[in-house]
């Protein structure tokens, strides 16, 4: 793949040899240049002095970036910077994200819930695509899954856009049928001069799912901590198309 120009700063989900390999990975096959910052370490003034096209924190606790940091990401993005959120246990309120005691909170396209706002489906959650999804990723149907295996509950703030949603399935043999409630899943605004999304779900097992195989070609990704993984070619795109709304910003909407 040849290498992007674009640098991005990732933060969170453990470490590269665990769920932090699938998202990595991916964007290393993109050709996007990276500056990887595990859960456990905190942001620091060397990571935030370089450039970046977009910021991506995912499963990365709130209580790693301190005042100081977050007062330098909010300028960042409105700046011109992306911020990307993926959701987990460490993302939004989560069970330890605690993004709504956050001033990063001002810059997302969403309010966190001031409890935990955790959904484990247990027979999966649909995806469903709106118009706006529809006419910019017309490649990336939803029609036939995949399904997700959880996501964190937020609520969409006004002037933002909405361009997935889930709905819990629900089976009781033989019937099988949708929950009546459906949650925002890919929510996109902008924070000055920066565009914002947040995807609710994850990106590696076990909220992500069946979307790390979504697509009928299999595509072999090498050296991600010394090993390799193979992933659906659908999941690759779809994590392109996340970071394209950051950073071109064709879905953002200004926040209130």
């Amino acid at each position: 793949m040849k290498k992007n120009k674009i640098s991005l700063l990732y933060c969170g989900d453990d470490n590269l040899r665990q769920s932090a390999r699938y998202l990595y990975g991916v964007l290393k096959h993109l050709g996007y240049t990276l500056n990887y910052v595990p859960s456990r370490h905190p942001l620091t003034d060397q990571q935030l002095n370089k450039h970046y096209g977009a910021i991506i924190l995912s499963d990365y606790p709130s209580a790693r970036i301190s005042p100081a940091a977050q007062k330098r990401i909010l300028q960042r993005v409105t700046d011109g910077t992306g911020l990307l959120m993926i959701g987990g246990w460490g993302s939004f309120h989560g069970y330890d994200g605690n993004y709504h005691c956050s001033k990063l909170t001002k810059a997302l396209p969403v309010r966190c819930l001031s409890r935990d706002d955790r959904v484990n489906c247990s027979t999966g959650g649909i995806i469903l695509a709106k118009s706006d999804w529809k006419s910019q990723f017309k490649s990336l149907e939803f029609n036939k899954g995949p399904l997700i295996g959880g996501y964190n509950q937020v609520v969409r703030k006004p002037g933002s856009r909405i361009l997935l949603t889930v709905r819990d399935i629900k089976i009781n043999l033989p019937q099988i049928s949708l929950a009546s409630k459906e949650y925002p899943l890919l929510v996109t605004g902008c924070f000055g001069k920066g565009y914002t999304a947040c995807y609710m779900s994850d990106l590696a097992p076990h909220w992500s799912g069946g979307i790390v195989d979504w697509g009928q070609r299999k595509i072999r990704i090498d050296n991600v901590a010394g090993h390799f993984m193979e992933v659906g070619r659908n999941y690759i795109e779809f994590i392109q198309a996340l970071v394209t709304l950051v950073l071109s910003g064709k879905q953002g909407i200004k926040n209130d």
